[in-house]
């Protein structure tokens, strides 16, 4: 497939999954809540996301970055490349499977470690649902490893389209629960068995069903995987590895920081009978800035990656460079203009979404650091295939002790109610200024590589030029919700948000191109 076919596919995958996300998310809020005054919702965020960031500590970076580029070089070394591989996702696999066993163990443990200041009450709550959460990780690992060997040998459709069907079996399962089951919005004596069961249960379930999906489009490539023990021609990744596991390490020490901030922002919020943003509100936030990133960002990059990889191990580095700056014009265009849109229509967006603003105020603050969070993961990723981990290591270590410093800071001079937004604004911050250090160590190693980067005069007064666009749209979103007011009923809030989007929309495409940017116009010839 050409890469404009694997990129439109991987969009087009997860712009469905994506959607039903929404979906998932919207009915989960009903069912459990999305801000400080829900008990489940708070303590089943911490049961369900303790999996992904255990998974992403243990294994997610690692093969992420680094093993897209090690199957590439396995698959140009015939019969010896496919021992390699084979012991490679052995050692994946079966060290993932015990490792999961071990975390589901000490389900009480990880709990406490997210969350130190959870009652008692609340505590045993989230342990109950964590039993039910923590195999995730298991079936986390089997996925990424499934769809870096699909990506591997270019194919990109079923890894894309996987977790849709994934979030439909959530979607299920949640109204499931809304159906059969009593509220999952009282207090935390209301929560039985079953509840937990269903809820955490099915959650489990979806991801379980994303990884096997995956085995029918490897068997039809004609893929085969043997069990084969040992360690030999994993050297070299694992130097790479050792990097990227630091950048993990930095990452979820930042996390644990943000969760207990929040989540104690929260718990605080409910005793004192206040409604206000808490560890659930910031992670539904996080998913709603993240869906350019991850329909654009992450398929472009994605699609790209596997070319990169290929040119950076027959060592023709300027390909490698041509091929980066190419994802990083689109993404810098629609992550600036999703940005436009989420400050000026953030809290109008979650009333139509969750029936009230708590969360868009987060989302407002979180999108002043979309562009640097996007094109960092692009840069990351050139430097991965150029088999460098030590550049997006500092990259990350730098994000992470930002973040950390910001949510703690947020936590010591702010009121419980606005602990959240404090928090989102560091991890802007912190996403911008990884940005720029992403940049200066993608160009140290491309010196090193004997690559002398192109100077670019225009590159700094290109994203200038989407910023004033990006204001010029807020600004008029802004004006038309001063001048029509919010509006009391879904379809006139929703009538509302559609026109203030489009004319957004229509001011920042229209007001880039005045400016000279040509982003639209270059991707047609893509």
């Amino acid at each position: 497939m050409s890469a404009r076919g694997a990129i439109g596919s991987m969009m087009a995958a997860t712009l469905v999954s994506r959607a039903l996300g929404f979906v998932k998310s919207i009915l989960l809020v009903a069912a459990i809540g999305g801000s400080s005054v829900a008990v489940g919702g708070q303590t089943f965020e911490i049961a369900n996301s303790a999996p992904t960031y255990l998974f992403a500590l243990i294994a997610g970076g690692v093969l992420g970055a680094v093993l897209v580029p090690q199957l590439v070089r396995n698959l140009q070394n015939g019969p010896a490349g496919q021992a390699d591989t084979d012991r490679l996702l052995t050692v994946v696999l079966v060290g993932g499977a015990a490792a999961t066993v071990i975390l589901t163990l000490a389900a009480p443990g990880i709990v406490w470690a997210y969350a130190t200041t959870l009652s008692p009450q609340w505590h045993g709550l989230a342990t109950a649902m964590a039993y039910w959460c923590l195999p995730q990780v298991f079936f986390l690992i089997a996925f990424a490893v499934l769809s870096q060997v699909l990506n591997a040998r270019g194919v990109f459709g079923a890894p894309a389209w996987a977790p849709a069907a994934a979030n439909l079996v959530g979607i299920g399962g949640i109204v499931v629960f809304l159906a059969l089951l009593p509220s999952g919005l009282g207090g935390v004596d209301e929560w039985d068995a079953q509840m937990v069961a269903v809820l955490s249960g099915s959650a489990t379930l979806a991801i379980a069903i994303q990884a096997i999906l995956l085995v029918i489009p490897l068997r039809r490539i004609g893929f085969r995987f043997r069990f084969r023990w040992g360690f030999g021609g994993l050297g070299r990744m694992s130097t790479l590895a050792g990097w990227t596991l630091l950048g993990v390490i930095a990452g979820q020490a930042a996390y644990l920081v943000t969760s207990n901030v929040a989540s104690g922002a929260g718990q605080t919020l409910h005793r004192m009978g206040m409604d206000g943003p808490s560890l659930n509100s910031f992670s539904v936030a996080y998913l709603l800035m993240l869906l350019p990133h991850g329909i654009v960002t992450v398929s472009l990059t994605t699609a790209l990656y596997t070319r990169m990889s290929g040119f950076a191990a027959r060592n023709d580095v300027g390909q490698t460079a041509a091929l980066s700056g190419a994802a990083a014009q689109p993404v810098a265009y629609v992550s600036i203009a999703a940005a436009a849109v989420f400050v000026a229509l953030g809290p109008l967006i979650t009333t139509v979404l969750f029936g009230g603003p708590i969360i868009g105020a987060v989302l407002q603050v979180l999108a002043v650091g979309l562009i640097g969070f996007s094109q960092a993961y692009v840069l990351n990723r050139t430097s991965f295939a150029l088999q460098d981990a030590r550049g997006p290591f500092v990259t990350q270590l730098v994000i992470a002790g930002l973040s950390a410093t910001g949510a703690a800071a947020a936590a010591l001079v702010l009121p419980p109610e606005f602990v959240v937004i404090g928090i989102a604004a560091g991890i802007s911050l912190a996403n911008l200024v990884g940005w720029q250090t992403a940049h200066l160590a993608l160009q140290r190693t491309f010196r090193a590589r004997g690559h002398v980067p192109v100077s670019r005069p225009g590159g700094a007064l290109g994203y200038l030029r989407l910023v004033g666009a990006a204001v010029a749209g807020s600004a008029t979103g802004l004006a038309l919700l001063t001048l029509v007011g919010t509006p009391t009923g879904f379809a006139a809030q929703l009538g509302l948000l559609t026109a203030a989007g489009a004319a957004i929309a229509t001011v920042f495409v229209s007001v880039s191109w005045l400016l000279g940017d040509r982003t639209l116009g270059n991707l047609r010839r893509w």
